[in-house]
């Protein structure tokens, strides 16, 4: 494709490949941003594909004189409450707007410290043992409940929480460690 030929989106080449650029870096913060508004895994993931099919929609509205993450970040914001208002009346997690934008300007702020912990986590999680990654991807990636998780287990569902817990505790002092050491593990 050449530069003066328009894709479908009626983007042309240049600007597809700076929405990539900018978006590749973006991404991984907009997603841990959703994820920790909306309490299902599988709501997050699917709002995080609409904001990035509405990002494309809009990249010729985008300002390139201003930074692309907090562009990113408010129509991240506002497809997040749009999904709020559309799960609103089934949802025991009611978290307001003040608190949504205060939780957006915490991650427009340290987008390479929410790097650094993604990075952590990922390690931290290769030096677990098979059994602690299968419950936490029970938990976590499939959104089953403790009960369910105890029941694949075949323990029960207190014995799954506590489970749960130690793991996620062993993960934060590992994460913690990596920290500590300034980005090397101390």
């Amino acid at each position: 494709m050449c530069d003066s030929h328009p894709s479908r989106f009626g983007m042309d080449q240049h600007s597809s490949e700076k929405l990539a650029r900018l978006w590749t870096e973006a991404q991984p913060v907009v997603g841990s941003y959703i994820l920790s508004l909306l309490p299902d895994f599988h709501q997050a993931e699917d709002v995080l594909q609409q904001v990035a099919v509405l990002l494309v929609r809009e990249f010729d509205k985008y300002d390139a004189s201003r930074p692309f993450l907090p562009w990113a970040l408010g129509i991240a914001r506002n497809m997040v409450l749009k999904s709020r208002r559309e799960v609103a009346r089934n949802s025991k997690h009611i978290i307001g707007e003040a608190l949504i934008d205060q939780i957006q300007s915490a991650f427009q702020e340290q987008p390479d410290a929410w790097a650094s912990v993604r990075k952590a986590l990922r390690r931290c999680l290769g030096e677990q043992p098979q059994k602690m990654l299968e419950l936490l991807r029970w938990r976590y990636a499939f959104d089953m409940k403790p009960a369910e998780v105890a029941r694949r287990m075949g323990v029960t569902a207190g014995a799954a929480r506590v489970m749960l817990h130690r793991a996620r505790q062993v993960l934060r002092r590992c994460i913690k460690r990596y920290a500590e050491g300034g980005g090397q593990w101390a």
